[in-house]
């Protein structure tokens, strides 16, 4: 029972659940090897000197006390190394906070979600202004939030007008996604005109083949298409993945503006009548193509609601295994200034403290 009394009983058992704590992930073999490989024949000579400052300082503060108090010698000495040691172990636990890393191994990231591919049309008609500024940048906006809101799903862009092609692959980096998206602009595709088969086309191509996780295209456009049979390449792959189509823009419709190199507008434009061409939000077909493909149709609102019923379903779709990006891991050595750190912790709490009672 008067073992169980004494502070450096429980300070030991502090600091042996310490070390099992700090040690439960720590690699020993390595550490072992490493160990093993020094020579320790060398450390002697200076252990040696390091006990002869010690004693000879030690003595030092006797001399100094003696005349106020008689102490024994080895209780000075081992005071003095106490103190010595806590001097050498603040070094060593800045260092284990610093957190040094030497060595890395580059792993690729893996994760568990669904395949989404964006796809953004970047026709002319995109610029009309139903949505302040363009339908274009609304558009934009729409896909930060649906992206910011689909955290561990693997997304990719298409952009399209008469051609498409992926601006940038499925992956779970968002912030690359981000970076692709924003240099997205009207006249990025030099051939004009919507033409959303295509869109469709190229997202058949760019979903991973073999992954088991549901896949869905979410085409954002102002539908104004007279280019192929989109509705027919939708049918095609509904067996694949579905379509959620988002329709940018109004039934009123806006007129198309031609700006200036400066930014200002210089006019509208017009067709081979000289008629200023309204450009008008084309619903029914875009319903047309959800529907046959198995997915839904949506009408972009200021407030953005449709995006949550898109999440939702997204969210409720199938996961599968979806491979990311290459992330560099560096190795921590802090361990090596830790394990110091402690050996003073326990070496301070042995060294005995006599003192002489006047």
């Amino acid at each position: 029972m008067a073992l169980l009394k004494r502070k450096r009983f429980w300070g030991a058992i502090l600091a042996l659940i310490l070390i099992v704590f700090l040690f439960r992930d720590f690699k020993f073999k390595e550490i072992w090897n490493i160990i093993i490989s020094i020579n320790f024949w060398y450390l002697i000579p200076l252990c040696i000197l390091e006990f002869l400052i010690a004693f000879v300082r030690s003595q030092r503060w006797k001399y100094i006390i003696d005349p106020g108090k008689k102490i024994n010698s080895w209780d000075i000495f081992s005071t003095f190394s106490i103190g010595m040691m806590m001097n050498l172990l603040l070094p060593a636990l800045t260092g284990q906070v610093a957190r040094p890393q030497y060595g890395s191994e580059l792993i690729k990231i893996k994760s568990t979600g669904t395949e989404v591919m964006i796809a953004l049309d970047v026709s002319l008609s995109m610029l009309a202004g139903d949505f302040y500024p363009t339908r274009l940048e609304k558009a934009r906006r729409e896909i930060i939030t649906l992206a910011e809101n689909l955290h561990g799903e693997s997304i990719g862009l298409i952009v399209f007008s008469g051609q498409a092609f992926v601006q940038c692959p499925l992956t779970i980096d968002h912030g690359a996604f981000r970076m692709f998206l924003d240099v997205v602009d009207v006249g990025i595709i030099s051939d004009t005109g919507t033409d959303i088969e295509k869109a469709i086309e190229k997202a058949a191509e760019s979903f991973t083949a073999d992954s088991e996780a549901d896949k869905v295209m979410v085409i954002f456009t102002d539908g104004e298409t007279h280019e192929e049979n989109p509705v027919a390449a939708a049918e095609k792959y509904r067996d694949q993945f579905r379509i959620f189509t988002v329709g940018v823009g109004t039934a009123q419709g806006e007129p198309i503006p031609q700006r200036e190199t400066g930014g200002s507008i210089a006019g509208y434009k017009k067709n081979e009548n000289d008629e200023t061409v309204i450009s008008k939000l084309n619903e029914p077909l875009l319903q047309e193509i959800a529907a046959v493909s198995g997915g839904a149709s949506y009408r972009s609102t200021p407030g953005e609601q449709e995006l949550q019923s898109i999440i939702k379903k997204i969210k409720r779709m199938e996961k599968g295994e979806t491979e990311g990006n290459f992330r560099r891991l560096y190795d921590e050595k802090f361990q090596y200034f830790l394990i110091p750190g402690i050996i003073f912790i326990i070496a301070a709490m042995f060294i005995g403290e006599r003192r002489n009672r006047a």
